[in-house]
């Protein structure tokens, strides 16, 4: 990769060098490599490319189409250019630098001064600039001491394999182990109308309108589904006390309150029973004080004391600067976080149970369960303007974050803390990631889908079908068959608001739905974004064989994990004098980590092979652990 850079320089001619002593032969170098005709080094096999010599078998020419800045192809002479020696995507990250090159002869020169990807060594570095110091290379203690020597489960040579469906674990994108997630079914898209005090329920399947509801309050805009399936609707109520609204996502969650033998809900759009006579509508609950304007919704996967919650709900209050966690099942406040300077806008929790905020000026929160007392982390976003707008995860708990006036869309991955921005067409608003595709809606009626490995734009939709012409798209969902939706606030043919499905495969238009007045919603609209529940608990085991001479004196396990808002991993062992044996003996169990923190001693006879199986849980239905390594120290017989 290279990138011309404009600069008036020093032209460099070099085409013939006289060698000194008479009668001599001139060393011809064109390229600047100490070979070619004449030379000491001796001759050139390409002496336009300093990067070819000896071996022009081995070291192929570069694809100038592909490249026009490589080494070896044609340049303005005296150009300077900044270069470097691998991925584009790599640079910057880690010790990966770019250097700068030089054009002599018409031919881009060698890349002086770059720092490319090289072998991992144990030395608190990112060597291979994949964005994590030491992976791979770290001893079984976890650091990079010399004298801890023994064995390690998870990374290098003993890499976790892939799981069994009957373990109930699986393994990340970056190969660290965590539970298997069970799909749950996803049968409504919701839709707040936010001009009429509604909400709308749709059937993805069917492309209609089902049922519409009061939701109880001014201004419903954010929607946020529970592992019920129920629909809980934020009422922003700007000149008053804002609200939250939980509709039954079944008909069969819905409550007979009267007795009666028969649920009075709404049949259709049309059909909007009076406030407190629709008995799918479950629950309404004031939130905190005049004025304070809840902007932010999201569920996390708590079961509850009972264990029948959905989950319980966290609000963003964005004029009060706070956040409000609430009981799923009571709608009682349980606590509250202060977050000065910072105005939650949009929120949403990534597989392990954090919970991430942004703000309309360009911050990013980040709120893990597990801390007592709750304590947000807040940070900027590195986009080109401060009207940050649409906040989506994938299944890795990387976030999509969409810049309004700035037309980008910002990747972070907080296991690398990296952020990647793309360019998008403008007014960029919601957005959701489905299938390993992020989506996001503009303002003038199109969407765009990206690519998330790498990160990029694919393609824009037009919104536009034969039905409606939607403007002012805002809100982005995904629902179980893999289709994505916009609702847009208005349509041109419509007195109301619009909901387009477009084909996830296919990425064409293939419904329109109208839906009440001026719908300004986002959020989970379908429940996508809790995509399924982790498995309460899986196992995995691994037999350490020990020194080669076979008297091993085993000493400490060690663990690098993360556990999650509601995991726990733990270590057991059991010990034969042969792998044959192992199945006669039993585990032992060291100790449940985070409660009881490794490193953890063991007291075993010398020699034999030694099994170690982890056992990982979750409490929640979300909140899982990961677990990176497994690293067993022990001690080999040496001269005396």
């Amino acid at each position: 990769m290279l990138r011309s850079l404009l600069l008036a320089s020093l032209l460099l001619f070099g085409l013939g060098l006289s060698a000194c002593g008479g009668g001599a032969p001139a060393c011809v170098d064109r390229d600047f490599d100490g070979y070619g005709a004449g030379c000491e080094l001796g001759p050139d096999c390409d002496d336009e490319n300093a990067s070819r010599n000896t071996d022009c078998v081995g070291v192929p020419a570069p694809d100038c189409v592909a490249d026009p800045f490589a080494t070896g192809c044609p340049c303005l002479p005296g150009t300077l250019g900044e270069c470097f020696p691998g991925d584009d995507a790599l640079e910057g990250v880690g010790l990966c630098v770019a250097g700068q090159t030089l054009c002599v002869n018409r031919r881009w020169g060698l890349c002086a001064g770059s720092i490319a990807p090289r072998g991992e060594i144990c030395n608190g570095l990112d060597d291979d600039c994949d964005g994590v110091a030491d992976d791979g290379v770290l001893s079984p203690c976890g650091g990079c001491t010399p004298g801890c020597v023994g064995g390690v489960w998870g990374e290098g040579d003993a890499p976790f394999a892939a799981p069994m469906s009957s373990d109930e674990t699986a393994l990340t994108q970056a190969g660290w182990l965590t539970l298997e997630r069970h799909d749950l079914e996803q049968a409504a898209l919701w839709v707040a109308n936010s001009r009429e005090r509604s909400v709308s329920r749709i059937d993805p399947a069917r492309a209609i309108e089902t049922a519409r509801y009061s939701t109880f309050g001014d201004d419903p805009s954010r929607v946020a589904v529970d592992y019920h399936g129920d629909a809980w609707v934020l009422n922003r109520q700007f000149e008053g006390v804002s609200s939250l609204t939980k509709f039954a996502g079944f008909p069969e969650r819905c409550v007979d309150a009267d007795g009666s033998g028969d649920v009075r809900t709404s049949a259709g759009p049309t059909d909007v029973l009076p406030e407190g006579e629709d008995e799918c509508v479950l629950l309404h609950v004031p939130l905190g004080e005049l004025g304070g304007v809840g902007r932010a919704l999201a569920v996390d996967g708590n079961l509850g004391l009972d264990g029948i919650s959905g989950g319980d709900l966290w609000v963003g209050m964005h004029d009060g600067m706070r956040v409000l966690h609430l009981d799923g099942t009571t709608g009682a406040e349980i606590e509250r976080v202060e977050t000065p300077g910072f105005e939650p806008y949009a929120a949403a929790f990534d597989a392990w149970g954090t919970l991430w905020m942004i703000s309309k000026d360009g911050l990013l929160l980040r709120l893990n369960r597990r801390d007592s007392p709750l304590t947000p982390e807040i940070r900027e976003i590195p986009l080109d303007c401060f009207l940050t707008y649409g906040l989506a995860l994938d299944d890795e708990g990387r976030l999509l974050i969409t810049g309004f006036s700035c037309d980008q869309v910002v990747r972070y991955d907080p296991a690398t803390n990296r952020f990647t921005r793309v360019r998008t067409p403008p007014s960029v608003r919601g957005a959701v990631v489905s299938g390993g595709f992020g989506w996001v809606a503009h303002t003038d009626g199109r969407a765009s889908v990206l690519r998330m490995d790498p990160f990029a734009l694919l393609e824009t939709v037009d919104l536009t079908a034969a039905g409606a012409t939607p403007r002012e798209s805002i809100g982005v969902a995904a629902d179980a068959f893999g289709d994505i939706w916009v609702v847009s606030s208005e349509a041109a043919e419509l007195s109301g608001g619009v909901a387009t499905r477009i084909s996830g495969d296919t990425r064409e238009v293939t419904a329109q739905v109208p839906v009440g007045r001026r719908p300004h919603t986002q959020g989970d609209l379908t429940g996508a974004k809790r995509a399924g529940r982790f498995a309460p608990e899986g196992t995995r085991s691994h037999i350490f064989t020990g020194c080669p001479e076979g008297d091993t004196r085993w000493r400490n396990v060690h663990l690098a994990a993360d556990y999650g808002a509601a995991g726990s991993v733990e270590i057991e062992v059991r010990q034969a004098p042969d792998e044959a044996s192992l199945s006669a003996a039993s585990f032992v169990s060291l100790g449940v980590a985070p409660e009881q923190a490794p490193p953890y001693a063991l007291t075993l006879a010398r020699g034999g092979v030694v099994e170690l199986r982890v056992t990982l849980r979750t409490s929640a239905r979300d909140g899982a652990p990961r677990l990176k390594r497994v690293g067993l120290e022990w001690a080999c017989s040496g001269p005396d």
